[in-house]
């Protein structure tokens, strides 16, 4: 798998952009799979649209950090989620810091 990753590519007269992804937590594409989600891009803002994992096996930190980072490479600004605690829904937003101020440019001058 590839560590680089855009937004949007350009081929010929076309500008392909990412507005969907289906995430799938296994170690080899193809093997079965322990849980998938279905994320959707929205200007600057991800939506984790569904989490689904196998019975008893629920999404840790570590998952969690994955699809933050994912997220800050796609250089959006938040993510959002619901979190399901003893069956009620709890929306949730979290900013990707890295992402929410440019970096600022500097100039050396004479």
């Amino acid at each position: 798998m590839t560590t680089s990753i855009s937004r949007f590519t350009r081929m010929d007269d076309w500008i392909f952009e990412v507005k969907m992804v289906r995430a799938l937590r296994v170690k080899n594409y193809g093997d079965p799979y322990t849980a998938i989600a279905t994320l959707t891009a929205n200007g600057d803002q991800m939506y984790i649209d569904s989490q689904l994992t196998r019975e008893d096996d629920n999404f840790s930190r570590k998952d969690f950090m994955t699809f933050y980072r994912f997220c800050q490479d796609l250089e959006m600004k938040s993510f959002h989620y619901d979190k399901m605690k003893n069956g009620v829904r709890h929306p949730r937003i979290v900013d990707i810091v890295e992402n929410l101020h440019p970096s600022p440019v500097v100039r050396l001058v004479k």
